[in-house]
């Protein structure tokens, strides 16, 4: 389901009513007048959709978020010396300014919603209309305190808007967060109608594909902490059986990427953003090149922030050569908007021609190799005597504090035509069918189910082979694995079909400090990064585009443990009478 935001309902809420988020009293109404507000189906409707609107907010779907998030194991970010720095690094703190902008964001979502419900109280509108309007509300609190569990486990849960009472509300534990999540969730999944006649809410189907989402993401926890988690499976297949079926695969891989991308049967949720006045992306803004190579649109903002770790780039290709996905996810090579003449090249891809006779040479396929490199994890060869050509190897052994395009972009989050500098004309998918087949192939591998796990898997493997009709080999369709490799299989599927999108933080998470090391090493591991960082280490390299070791290669229990969530910031702790540093999250 799509959520679209209508600019003019979010005028009439503003002209109509003043929220008393900012003025604590002990009974909060909106005013001018909540009978004005809450007795009219139109004026209630625009305060809904302007919940919905929250989301989408610049601190939290609109920018910020991608930012306070990159260490997914997918992205590369600036050496910055700041939060670019520190946040790709695993190296999250309380005082970084985005990230408690961040948790702000997610509860204005949580207090607007509460706002709605009570201002629905003394309504005289229809039963039936305010068990729906409430049923929304309670759908956009359960989603908001499911991402805070995830992201932070411990949250404050607060369920009426905020008065003195309730201002200074001490910290839950992440299972508490989760609990009040679901029961969110299944009230709205009880609640919600089957179709909406308005574009961009929810319905009974997204609220139970939530549901087994956010049951499937809690076992995970309990298994990953040696707790019996079949009782969570069981749950999250009863929802997740409901929903499989009622959504369905985009046949084309790339569809799913197109500019403002609407109405496709694989959309479970999104937000539908616009480069005009209201809703706004700013992903293009991160995640287009730097300034020496290019613009992909002419009004792109040129910073070259967050890149696709080559390390990872190499995984995929590794396992799967030609899917077809390799293409719509990582960008190698644009045409620069301000010069239509120049071409740029990223990782693996660079010329070994001119700029008008280009001559494209694939180092990943072509370049030479030392003995004993793999397929997922190429070691190159620059030595001089190799038969790299001269000038890669140049590029490759240069000391500069300057982009050499050593990383490819994210493809999925980057927009060609943009008619404001700042925004992008994209929407963006925070739940899919695919996303839904591979929990739902994991939860029934956890049950025992192993037939049932293939299915849903394979439904995947196969649409990313079949995509586009490029005739590809992989990925192949799977036909028997263990338990075990099950696990495996579908825990780095999930990383190659969902790379570059913004649930990718919590799910490399959500088994544990095992798993969480195995994304790291793939990192650190990496033949050609190390490479680069010996080579820059050695040469005292500096600047902003620098290749780095997790931890400097010392990944330790303690240092898994504490970034397997985000910390409590700073502000809430300084600002929250009942919330001291003792409650701050593990190592923070």
């Amino acid at each position: 389901m799509k959520i679209k935001f209508n600019i003019t309902s979010l005028m009439i809420v503003l002209v109509s009513l003043i929220s008393t988020s900012c003025s604590l009293d002990e009974d909060p109404k909106y005013s001018f007048n909540s009978i004005t507000v809450f007795n009219s189906q139109s004026t209630t409707e625009a305060v809904l959709m302007q919940n919905y609107g929250w989301l989408g907010n610049a601190a939290v779907y609109g920018q910020y978020l991608h930012e306070v998030t990159t260490s997914n194991g997918v992205y590369w970010s600036k050496t910055d010396g700041d939060r670019l720095e520190r946040t790709i690094k695993y190296d999250n703190y309380a005082e970084n300014t985005l990230l408690s902008s961040m948790w702000t964001g997610l509860y204005r979502v949580v207090s607007e919603s509460n706002y709605l419900m009570k201002g629905l109280e003394g309504s005289t509108l229809s039963q039936a209309y305010k068990t729906r309007c409430i049923a929304h509300a309670r759908f956009l609190r359960g989603y908001t305190y499911f991402q805070l569990a995830n992201l932070f486990g411990k949250a404050t849960i607060i369920t009426q808007p905020l008065t003195t009472k309730n201002l200074h509300t001490p910290l839950s534990t992440r299972s508490q967060v989760y609990e009040q999540a679901i029961s969110d969730l299944i009230f709205a999944s009880e609640n919600l109608p089957l179709t909406e006649s308005m574009d961009g809410l929810a319905t009974k189907d997204v609220a139970i594909a939530f549901a087994a989402k956010c049951y499937w993401i809690m076992a995970n926890h309990a298994q990953a902490d040696g707790t019996d988690a079949t009782a969570l499976y069981t749950l999250a297949k009863s929802y997740g059986d409901k929903a499989l079926g009622k959504f369905a695969l985009e046949a084309n891989y790339a569809n799913l990427w197109v500019v403002h991308s609407n109405n496709s049967p694989e959309s479970i949720f999104q937000i539908n953003f616009t480069d005009a006045i209201g809703l706004n992306l700013r992903t293009t803004y991160n995640f287009g090149p730097s300034a020496n190579f290019g613009r992909i649109a002419s009004l792109q903002p040129s910073f070259g922030n967050i890149k696709i770790d080559r390390a990872f780039y190499d995984l995929h290709r590794g396992t799967y050569p030609d899917d077809p996905r390799i293409k719509s996810t990582y960008l190698s090579k644009w045409t620069n908007a301000l010069n239509t003449a120049q071409t740029y090249y990223a990782y693996p891809l660079y010329n070994t021609g001119t700029a008008t006779a280009p001559v494209v040479y694939d180092m990943y396929a072509s370049a030479p190799r030392n003995a004993g490199n793999t397929a997922t994890n190429p070691d190159y060869n620059f030595s001089a005597s190799s038969t790299m050509p001269a000038g890669l190897r140049t590029l490759w052994n240069n000391t500069g504090t300057g982009d050499r395009n050593l990383h490819p972009l994210n493809n999925k989050l980057l927009s060609t035509t943009l008619s404001n500098a700042q925004y992008d004309p994209k929407n963006l998918m925070l739940f899919r069918y695919a996303d839904l087949l591979l929990l739902m192939a994991d939860v029934e591998n956890e049950l025992g189910n192993s037939g049932q796990a293939l299915t849903y898997l394979n439904q995947v493997l196969d649409r990313a082979r079949n995509s586009g009709g490029t005739g590809a080999i992989y990925p192949k369709t799977e036909t028997a694995l263990s338990k075990d490799a099950m696990r495996d299989k579908i825990f780095f599927e999930r990383m190659f079909e969902l790379a570059g999108e913004p649930s990718l933080f919590e799910d490399i998470r959500r088994r544990g400090t095992v798993y969480l090391r195995k994304v790291i090493e793939l990192h650190n591991n990496s033949k050609n990064v190390q490479y680069r960082y010996q080579l820059e280490t050695a040469n005292s390299v500096g600047g902003q585009f620098r290749d780095y070791i997790l931890s400097n290669g010392n990944i330790t229990e303690d240092f898994l443990k504490k970034n397997l969530v985000l910390p409590i910031p700073a502000d809430e702790i300084n600002n929250n009478n009942n919330i001291g540093q003792e409650d701050q999250n593990f190592g923070y």
